[in-house]
């Protein structure tokens, strides 16, 4: 016979009553008899038995547990275990769980505990605290609670022990737990606290919330087609659960159509994500319940699952230390529990400063994977990781947000994953946080925000949580080396250092990257430590990196090492450039050594001195050194061998180039790569980047006036 069949003719539930009928019943007649009527009646099911073998335990004012009368106000779960398995020594042993569920055959809540059961796996995550024997019915079952007909109400999990002797003298069968491969499996989960498992059982229903700006159409948003998608509650719109907004700020269902075929409804507002539960304590470094929607975040996921039709199972997402990986994965896991509801989810991260991996599935069970190494999940999962190293497993797919610390990933890309970069943030999604939360307006004034933009760039890290630690940077410039740093492709781009002055900047589809400064102060202080400590890397890094990834770091420190080298004044080859493209011999020029003065504007510029802006924003020109041996002189200095100038820029200038004196614009380049052999005259362009074509009696002086030059600055002499 099967452990299920003898198990069913031993618990089946009339045999069991008629062992409580006669437990139940007093010897005496003198007694009274109502007071053993039932008062409540609870269907215990007992896992790993059919449904139809749920046990009813009668509980009257008055219950005899073992040949004791015990009143209901003292009726504990202790004595519930004694009920459902009398005069069994093995009764303690039971697991009680209060677990509301109906009679149904088909019923796939006990389908996944019995599947949970048989595999040996921790019922805390279904079920939740187990009840304890000393816990008295009526905290559970209180005067006047009412009982769902048809309905389970305790969940029993047997010993797993082979078999217990029943009441009866014959031989009570338990199904045994199947051993999972390999062995230590059993020991390989454990349950979560209560609100982290909820926190992840809620995040599907975490709430899309838009700002309205103040002089927005609410009326729009509360008609009669939208309002069974949102609900405007004072400035804001919270989106329901079924719908969420693409890239394209357009309404769409989960599943990605459209809400209104007839049309598309935008939503171009600011928006966050607002959790049921805040994050504190279950992600680590996110401690607000609403976190900022970037629309970088929705294009990337946009791009992933276009990227994802060839079939390719993983992807490496790298940003700068301090962006807020952590937000975008959870975002991410937001999407993916919203679009892809059915599936499984496994997140890891580095969770108070160790690894933390969490088995999320469909069905709300939650639970800590101990060991990955032990672990071999099978079928369709979406597995993220967050700045840790992935498990080797086949996946649905999986995603790795990290920096670019490859030792995290090195194993992972031998599954030939797609890459992909994640911006820094913008000055207005900043700005956007800041306003939102009253929190950080408390603790970060708006002027300290400027502040550390200027000075750090849009990291949030730097605004929002180290405005009062704000790092050193002279240290920090110390300790990096942005030549390795951009060689390895970012590999030594670390939290600690490097990854707080170099800033990764992808592509618009996020597919390649440049590496930047942090920002003009930080550039400087980079260029003035390797200038004093080891000039021979200034040299490198613009020779080997130009045109390359660190295109930006060889050209900022080319102008620098530029402006240092032209104020000196001296002898340099000079080529002229005229627009028929005819090829003029090279020809020697002498400069005179120049004051340097840095000006906010154009009104500060003086004559006979190399003056350069304080702020690198001029549109047209880096230099301009008027009235010098009787010509006016402009530089423009690059890397790269088209460089177009704005007219707009030049005419700004116009005051300070008159006298009737030649105009020279040289286009000051390196040694390197052939560039001043091949520079040729470079097109006046409009603000937009046009070909200047509307040349007048007011601009006709740039393009009649103004002589082109290329002027080489050799780097084997500095």
């Amino acid at each position: 016979m099967s452990n299920y069949s003898s198990l069913s003719r031993v618990l089946s539930p009339f045999r069991v009553q008629a062992k409580f009928e006669e437990n139940s019943l007093p010897a005496s007649p003198t007694l009274n008899p109502k007071r053993y009527m039932a008062d409540i009646t609870l269907y215990c099911y007992l896992l790993g038995t059919p449904i139809n073998s749920a046990i009813p335990v009668d509980i009257g004012e008055m219950t005899r547990v073992e040949g004791i009368d015990v009143p209901i106000e003292k009726f504990s779960f202790g004595h519930l275990k004694k009920q459902i398995w009398p005069n069994n020594n093995e009764a303690n042993k039971l697991r009680l769980w209060k677990f509301e569920t109906p009679f149904k055959k088909d019923n796939e809540k006990l389908r996944i505990l019995n599947e949970n059961f048989c595999n040996d796996t921790e019922l805390e995550q279904e079920l939740g605290e187990e009840l304890s024997p000393g816990e008295l019915i009526r905290t559970i079952f209180p005067v006047g609670y009412v009982f769902l007909p048809n309905h389970i109400h305790i969940i029993v999990e047997p010993p797993s022990s082979p078999a217990t002797t029943g009441t009866d003298g014959g031989s009570l069968s338990i199904p045994m737990k199947r051993q999972a491969e390999p062995q230590d499996y059993d020991n390989n989960r454990k349950p979560v606290a209560p609100h982290v498992r909820e926190f992840w059982n809620e995040l599907s229903k975490a709430q899309i919330v838009l700002k309205l700006p103040d002089n927005a159409d609410k009326t729009i948003y509360t008609s009669e087609r939208l309002s069974k998608y949102m609900k405007v509650e004072e400035n804001k719109i919270v989106l329901n659960d079924n719908v969420m907004l693409n890239s394209q700020d357009e309404l769409i269902f989960c599943d990605g159509s459209p809400v209104i075929e007839s049309e598309v409804v935008k939503m171009d507002f600011v928006k966050f994500l607002r959790f049921r539960i805040s994050p504190n304590e279950i992600v680590d470094d996110i401690d607000s319940q609403d976190i900022l929607i970037k629309k970088s975040y929705l294009q990337m996921i946009e791009k992933i699952e276009l990227d994802r039709a060839d079939g390719t199972k993983g992807c490496v997402i790298v940003g700068s230390p301090g962006i807020g990986k952590t937000h975008f994965s959870l975002y991410l896991a937001f999407y993916i529990t919203r679009r892809y509801n059915s599936d499984d989810n496994m997140y890891e991260q580095r969770f108070k400063e160790k690894s933390r991996l969490l088995h999320i599935r469909s069905n709300g069970a939650v639970m800590i994977v101990v060991n990955p190494e032990h672990e071999y999940p099978q079928g369709d999962f979406f597995y993220i990781v967050d700045s840790d190293k992935p498990a080797p497993w086949k996946t649905k797919y999986t995603f790795l947000v990290t920096t670019p610390k490859c030792n995290l990933w090195h194993d992972f890309v031998k599954t030939h994953p797609r890459k992909y970069y994640a911006p820094i943030w913008s000055e207005e999604e900043i700005w956007n946080v800041w306003n939102w939360n009253d929190q950080y307006k408390n603790k970060v004034s708006e002027t300290r925000v400027r502040e550390l933009i200027k000075k750090w760039g849009c990291i949030p890290r730097r605004v929002f949580v180290e405005h009062n630690d704000e790092p050193d940077l002279a240290y920090l410039v110390s300790k990096c080396d942005v030549y390795r740093v951009i060689k390895n492709d970012g590999g030594d781009l670390d939290n600690e250092y490097s990854g707080k002055v170099i800033h990764i900047i992808p592509n618009n589809n996020f597919t390649d990257k440049k590496f930047v400064p942090a920002s003009a102060e930080v550039n400087e202080a980079l260029y003035r430590h390797y200038e004093t400590h080891t000039k021979d890397a200034i040299i490198n890094l613009i020779r080997d990196l130009a045109g390359g990834a660190g295109g930006t770091f060889a050209g900022n420190f080319f102008e620098m090492l530029a402006h240092d080298v032209l104020r000196k004044g001296g002898k340099f080859k000079i080529r002229r450039l005229t627009d028929d493209n005819h090829k003029w011999p090279a020809q020697n020029l002498d400069l005179q050594g120049l004051e340097p003065n840095r000006y906010d504007d154009v009104q500060g510029i003086n004559s006979g001195y190399y003056n350069f802006p304080k702020i690198k924003n001029f549109e047209s020109v880096d230099t301009i050194a008027p009235q010098c041996n009787g010509i006016h002189h402009l530089y423009q200095i690059t890397i790269a061998r088209k460089h177009d100038t704005k007219v707009n820029g030049l005419l700004k200038l116009e005051t300070h180039l008159g006298g009737n004196l030649p105009i020279h614009l040289y286009f000051v380049v390196p040694s390197i790569n052939h560039i001043f052999d091949n520079f040729h005259f470079q097109n006046y362009v409009t603000t937009g980047g046009d070909k200047y074509k509307g040349w007048n009696t007011t601009t006709k002086w740039v393009r009649d006036n103004i002589e082109q030059y290329v002027l080489e600055i050799e780097l084997d002499k500095m």
